[in-house]
C-alpha cells in the first residue's frame, strides 16, 4: 500500500470525525414526553392558493369581480380570506348585516363564508386585494381582524412591496411568508372602528326587530305590521340606508346564527333550523349549501377540526 494512499485514508477519517460540540448537544437533549408529537410548523401562518390583484374600476354589468354590489344585486361569498388594502380612494362596503368604512390608507380583513359586497365606491381608487386560504391552528390568530381594520405604517408598506415582488417572482413559499408576517404585523396594530353605525332610526328598529324574532315570521307583511309603515316605504327606505334589501338582511341574519350555532351549541339540526325561523330542516339545508356551499353537519365537523386538530 503507497504512502500517498494512506495518507488519503487517514485525511478521510478525519473528515469524518464526529465534533465534540455536535457530542455535547446531541447529549443536553432531553428525553420527549411524546415520541410521535413535537415541533411544527403548523402553527405558523403560511397562506396557500395565494391571488393577489388591485381593482380602480368597477362595473356593474360585468359577471366578474368588478361587478359585485349592492346596486347591481350581487353579493360575493367564499371559503377563502380577503385582505383588502386601501391604497387610494375611501368607500364602504357590506359585510354581513353591517355596513363598513374602507378608508384609505387602511387595510381589511374578511373572512372565509363572509357575505360582502359594495355600496359605496369613489370615482378613482386604488384597492389592493390578496385572497388566500389557511387551514387548522392559525386561523385562530386571525380573528383579532374582526374587531376593526388596520392602519398601513411604513413597515406593513415594506413587506407589501415584498410580498408582491416575490408573488410576482413566482415565489410561492417566500410568497407565502412574507405574506404572513404581513398579517402578524398588521394585527400587532390597534384597531380602527370601521363600523357605520349611523343608521336611520326606521333601519336600527327593523335590525333590532330581526335579530330579536329569528324564530318568528320576518316576511315582509309581518316586519311592516311590526314597524308601523308601509311594505314599500320599509322596502325602500331600508335598502337605501342599509345598502341591501330587506330579504337579503333577514336571510344573512338567520344564515350567520345557524353558523354560531354550530359552532358553539350541541343542538340537533332540525333544532337550529327551527331556532333561527327555516321551515324545515330540508329548507335550512339547502339555504345552508346555496350560501356555504357545504351542508351543515359538514360545517361544524369543520369547525370542531380547527378547534381542535387532535379530534
Amino acid at each position: 500500500m503507497s504512502v500517498g494512499f494512506l495518507a488519503l485514508a487517514l485525511q478521510a477519517l478525519n473528515a469524518m470525525t464526529i465534533s465534540n460540540d455536535l457530542l455535547q448537544k446531541a447529549h443536553e437533549l432531553s428525553q420527549p414526553e411524546d415520541y410521535f408529537r413535537g415541533l411544527d410548523w403548523g402553527h405558523e401562518v403560511l397562506p396557500r392558493e395565494i391571488v393577489s390583484f388591485c381593482r380602480s374600476v368597477q362595473d356593474h354589468r360585468t359577471s366578474g369581480w368588478d361587478g359585485i354590489s349592492a346596486k347591481a344585486g350581487r353579493y360575493d361569498q367564499h371559503a377563502r380570506y380577503v385582505l383588502l388594502v386601501a391604497l387610494e380612494g375611501s368607500g364602504k362596503m357590506g359585510v354581513e348585516t353591517e355596513i363598513r368604512e374602507v378608508r384609505e390608507g387602511e387595510a381589511l380583513l374578511f373572512f372565509p363564508h363572509q357575505i360582502h359586497y359594495y355600496v359605496d365606491l369613489p370615482e378613482s381608487f386604488s384597492w389592493l386585494y390578496i385572497t388566500f386560504e389557511l387551514e387548522g391552528e392559525p386561523r385562530k390568530r386571525l380573528e383579532c381582524y374582526r374587531t376593526g381594520g388596520r392602519g398601513v405604517s411604513p413597515q406593513v408598506q415594506q413587506l407589501l412591496e415584498g410580498f408582491l415582488s416575490l408573488y410576482q417572482s413566482g415565489d410561492s413559499l417566500g410568497a407565502s411568508i412574507k405574506l404572513g408576517a404581513l398579517l402578524t404585523k398588521l394585527s400587532q396594530q390597534d384597531p380602527s372602528p370601521c363600523v357605520v353605525s349611523n343608521d336611520g332610526d326606521l333601519v336600527a328598529r327593523i335590525k333590532k326587530h330581526v335579530v330579536s324574532h329569528l324564530d318568528g315570521d320576518l316576511a315582509m307583511p309581518a316586519i311592516s305590521k311590526a314597524m308601523g309603515v308601509s311594505e314599500s316605504y320599509l322596502r325602500a327606505v331600508f335598502r337605501e340606508e342599509a345598502g341591501v334589501s330587506l330579504g337579503n338582511f333577514v336571510r344573512s341574519v338567520r344564515l350567520v346564527q345557524t353558523t354560531y350555532l354550530l359552532e358553539h351549541d350541541q343542538d340537533d339540526l332540525g333544532v337550529i333550523a327551527e331556532k333561527t325561523g327555516f321551515g324545515s330542516l330540508t329548507s335550512f339545508t339547502r339555504a345552508f349549501r346555496r350560501m356555504y356551499q357545504m351542508t351543515p353537519s359538514s360545517y361544524r365537523k369543520r369547525k370542531r377540526l380547527e378547534a381542535d386538530p387532535n379530534s
